[in-house]
């Protein structure tokens, strides 16, 4: 059996308020000017991006929709202050422009170009417009009678003056912010800067089915699939726009001198955790002696009053009651020396005894170093601050080839311990004993670098 569905994302936030202000405001215009109104579904401020079509398995859709979703986390776009129409032979409609990033137009193709291939009935189905790798962004807020083309090339005039943004913004201030704009123009003769519209991010991806109910939604930030009812939840929501507002917040960025030699890396250590030993091969018969070593490896290196940057995971998998995951990290950060600072990984949990950071940049003489857990997150890509090299963890022994100790082609520094040889490794012997820039490749810390 067919399922109608169609693609979109929703304006959220400023946005929302200044798109259901505009279909407000211009249909007040329409009324005036003998524009009639054609009737439509209950009005949600949206950007279609595939549809409307057809399918026969909603969920391998809802599963595309999450592969495709999963390669971005950032997409940002502009909700633009001009209007403008298209005239069709079904209805004129009016709608706000919207000023695509590159990102944005890449996720479109891309998702249209799989949902094509996906099932022969989308691909019969789907508009013309989905076929075609440039797409016209926008928001529609009026469908109007296709035979007032005058009187609609009127109220086009009408919304471009009369619900720009600009006038939005305006309605919003005081009547003593008026005053001041008034005094910076004309008397201070200060020039107004172009507006250059409101910036949004995609933040969800929206899959609705019969009838515009909401039958999923893939999180860009969370990185995962809602339900209808999830994606309807507020404290869903909430956790979407905090998780938001820190990746919009830049790391956390510490300076260093060269000089300084008590200052060590590593990652991984996965205490008290059996699976790991097969997982990642390592030489111990017993959790026992793999905490042991570990434990004495990292003391003998590091002093009291060392600085140790952790790269994530002290321990396994957290059990269910986190009240024990935090009893467990408190004993072994305690057997530990050294200031630790620490950066989240997939098996850390905040609060507690330590407070976790997302990521940080290091620098250190010519060198700026991010510091992250997981090398392949796509939420590195949203960092804007400058760095040379990514020092990791995560990955351990299992991807060697693409992330061996040092990368020099890639810039990454893999301190997953099974590759510094179980213990902490000093910054000074990356930097001093190594030069880094010289080397191509360097599969573990024991081994001959290959230089360029």
């Amino acid at each position: 059996m067919a399922v109608s569905f169609l693609v979109e994302f929703r304006l959220r936030g400023y946005a929302k308020k200044y798109a259901k202000w505009a279909r407000a405001c211009s249909l007040r215009g329409a009324k005036k000017l003998g524009v009639r109104k054609l009737r439509q579904p209950r009005f949600v401020p949206h950007i279609t991006v595939f549809g409307p079509a057809e399918a026969h398995n909603l969920r391998n859709l809802v599963r595309e929709v999450a592969r495709i979703g999963r390669k971005y986390t950032l997409v940002p776009f502009r909700l633009g202050i001009k209007r403008g129409e298209f005239q069709r032979e079904d209805a004129n409609w009016l709608y706000l422009d919207v000023h695509p990033s590159h990102d944005l137009e890449q996720f479109r193709y891309e998702l249209a170009q799989s949902l094509l291939r996906l099932e022969r009935m989308i691909y019969d189905t789907c508009q013309p417009y989905d076929h075609k790798p440039k797409y016209k962004f926008h928001c529609s807020i009026g469908k109007y009678n296709p035979r007032d083309n005058a009187e609609f090339e009127k109220l086009s005039d009408f919304a471009e003056d009369k619900c720009s943004l600009e006038a939005f913004k305006q309605r919003r201030i005081s009547v003593f912010g008026r005053l001041l704009n008034i005094v910076k123009k004309y008397v201070f003769r200060t020039e107004e800067e172009e507006d250059a519209g409101i910036g949004q991010y995609l933040l969800r991806v929206t899959i609705l089915g019969r009838g515009g109910r909401i039958q999923a939604e893939y999180d860009l930030v969370l990185g995962r699939v809602l339900s209808r009812r999830e994606a309807l939840s507020e404290r869903l929501w909430r956790k979407t726009i905090e998780e938001f507002k820190e990746l919009r917040s830049p790391p956390r960025e510490e300076y260093l001198s060269i000089s300084d030699k008590s200052v060590y890396l590593i990652g991984d250590t996965h205490f008290d955790h059996k699976n790991i030993i097969r997982f990642c091969h390592r030489p111990f018969s017993s959790v026992a002696e793999m905490n042991r070593v570990m434990e004495k490896n990292w003391n003998k290196s590091v002093g009291e009053n060392d600085t140790v940057y952790f790269l994530g995971d002290y321990t396994g998998p957290p059990p269910r009651k986190l009240g024990m995951y935090h009893e467990k990290l408190r004993y072994w950060t305690g057997q530990l020396n050294g200031i630790k600072i620490s950066i989240l990984g997939n098996h850390d949990r905040n609060g507690g005894c330590i407070e976790f950071e997302k990521a940080m940049i290091l620098h250190v003489a010519q060198y700026s170093f991010l510091l992250v857990h997981n090398p392949a997150d796509k939420k590195i890509n949203a960092i804007k601050v400058r760095h040379d090299w990514i020092i990791h963890g995560h990955v351990h022994n299992n991807k060697i080839d693409k992330y061996p100790f040092i990368n020099g082609e890639q810039k990454t520094i893999n301190v997953s311990l099974e590759l510094i040889n179980y213990k902490p490794v000093s910054l000074s012997y990356l930097l001093s004993s190594l030069d880094l820039d010289s080397i191509k490749r360097m599969r573990t810390i024991d081994s001959q670098p290959e230089r360029w």
